[in-house]
């Protein structure tokens, strides 16, 4: 019963100091990057999930525009089954700095360690203001093993909105992306982000946002990497340009 009572008290004490960090964290963003709207900050994560994991990543997305967005999320593997992680995130217009959403997300990797074909799936929570919807997501996430220098990932995602103003709707979006373990160190690949909309409009396919792009990570300490990547729009409601830069540090 003691034990029980300790993990609850961890674990309640954990999430404060998360929530209080991101909720620092988000506030210098906006007190020192006046230059920042949401574009494209999502990622193509992987399903697998390593026990002991433990990071903290910044990233931030600048248009064409004079729009971005930045954010923060911190993750943590609770065994090598599943993962919990918290995310916050503000935007601009170049002259403007506001909250846009926080989110809570947990993945469950549904695979075996050595499996060349790995799946997963990510549900999600977010919440907005300013009488925005707020939103859940059901999120299936696929690697596959290529060769021993490359790997593909295919997700799936599914976003049902909720609370005032919401849309109708499932809203679905793919993305994909393939790696190559140029070095030791370091990866190249290409990314692509396709969203489709709401299945509630019958014409969501010809008016989706494609983007495809290259990246390049590579690590600047033992437990420091970084990501950077120029998306490019191909479809006509796409941006035409997101520059993205991620840093992530590892514990």
């Amino acid at each position: 019963m003691k034990v029980g009572v300790r993990c609850l008290y961890f674990w309640k004490t954990t999430m404060i100091k998360v929530m209080k960090a991101i909720s620092i964290a988000l506030a210098l963003i906006a007190a020192i990057t006046p230059y920042a709207h949401a574009q494209n900050t999502g990622g193509i994560f992987s399903p697998i999930v390593n026990e002991g994991h433990r990071s903290l990543q910044y990233r931030a997305t600048f248009s064409d525009d004079d729009r971005s967005a930045q954010r923060v999320h911190y993750q943590d593997a609770i065994n090598d089954d599943f993962m919990w992680r918290v995310v916050g995130q503000v935007i601009s217009d170049g002259n403007n700095t506001d909250f846009d959403f926080l989110q809570g997300e947990m993945f469950w990797d549904l695979s075996d360690k050595n499996d060349k074909w790995a799946q997963g799936l990510r549900f999600d929570i977010r919440v907005r203001d300013d009488n925005r919807p707020n939103q859940f997501g059901l999120n299936w996430a696929n690697e596959f093993k290529l060769s021993d220098r490359l790997q593909a990932r295919a997700l799936v995602f599914s976003t049902l909105q909720f609370g005032d103003n919401s849309a109708n709707g499932i809203f679905l979006q793919t993305r994909g992306s393939l790696t190559y373990k140029a070095t030791d160190k370091v990866n190249v690949g290409v990314e692509s982000y396709n969203n489709y909309g709401s299945t509630n409009d019958f014409q969501f396919l010809k008016d989706s946002q494609q983007q495809i792009g290259p990246f390049v990570t590579f690590p600047v300490h033992k437990n420091t990497s970084i990501f950077l990547n120029a998306l490019f729009g191909v479809s006509q409601s796409a941006p035409d340009t997101d520059l993205r830069f991620w840093v992530t540090q590892s514990f």
